[in-house]
């Protein structure tokens, strides 16, 4: 063998990978494969999450209807128990009168409340209020305030620190308040606050579930003119 052959395989070696380095340069950079297919993919979905869901500001959820108090509501009920119940006062409070049903000839709102719940305390100024204007308008309204409390204490201790409630009825837990409650067609343990409209007569006019609102006032108005006009 020549010796020159050796150095001439090596340099065809050489020659063909300078001449793959050419290719290389000569060929376009571009984005990997996978890279370029996720931007795709994400491009695709984008379009896909537009069409299937509008925007939320172009299609609001519908509002929702307000309560209309007492609205189909207005029958003759059952009258109220006439029989006395338990009371809670701070200790300068005047007494109440003994039984719910002792002032007739007015219209009475009977709210049922807890010093543990949320709602009931909030809508106590609320419901003064209330008594408040409608007296000015010269209509025949009184509210009485039941409580359904079972510690003592708590409600005491709630009493005290009122600026607009300094006395409540008391439906005690247990018999007196099984009684009173199931005579007034009601449950021992009901969801609370609950509200009733009593005419003058006595009877149960409407029932609310449920705590009231600002709103509503103008509906109670309404509905007390509309029926001392009949």
């Amino acid at each position: 063998m020549s010796a020159i052959a050796p150095f001439k395989n090596v340099a065809a070696v050489l020659s063909l990978a300078l001449l793959a380095c050419q290719n290389d340069e000569q060929k376009p950079t571009s984005a990997p494969r996978e890279r370029s297919q996720a931007v795709q993919a994400a491009v695709a979905t984008a379009a896909a999450t537009a069409n299937a869901a509008p925007s939320a500001a172009l299609h609001p959820a519908p509002a929702k209807p307000r309560r209309s108090l007492c609205a189909g509501q207005m029958h003759e009920g059952k009258a109220l128990p006439k029989k006395a119940i338990s009371q809670a006062t701070v200790s300068d409070a005047k007494a109440l009168p003994a039984s719910l049903a002792a002032d007739s000839g007015s219209w009475l709102w009977v709210n049922f409340w807890a010093a543990w719940c949320a709602p009931c305390k909030e809508e106590i100024p609320r419901l003064v209020g209330w008594e408040r204007e409608l007296r000015k308008t010269g209509q025949r309204f009184r509210l009485a305030f039941v409580s359904l409390d079972d510690d003592e204490r708590q409600l005491r201790q709630f009493l005290d620190t009122q600026a607009n409630l300094h006395a409540t009825y008391w439906l005690k837990e247990g018999k007196e308040r099984d009684e009173w409650m199931k005579a007034a067609a009601l449950e021992s343990d009901p969801e609370l606050p609950i509200h009733l409209l009593v005419d003058p007569r006595g009877r149960v006019r409407c029932k609310v579930q449920g705590a009231v609102e600002d709103a509503d006032f103008a509906e109670l108005s309404r509905l007390l003119s509309a029926q001392s006009a009949d």
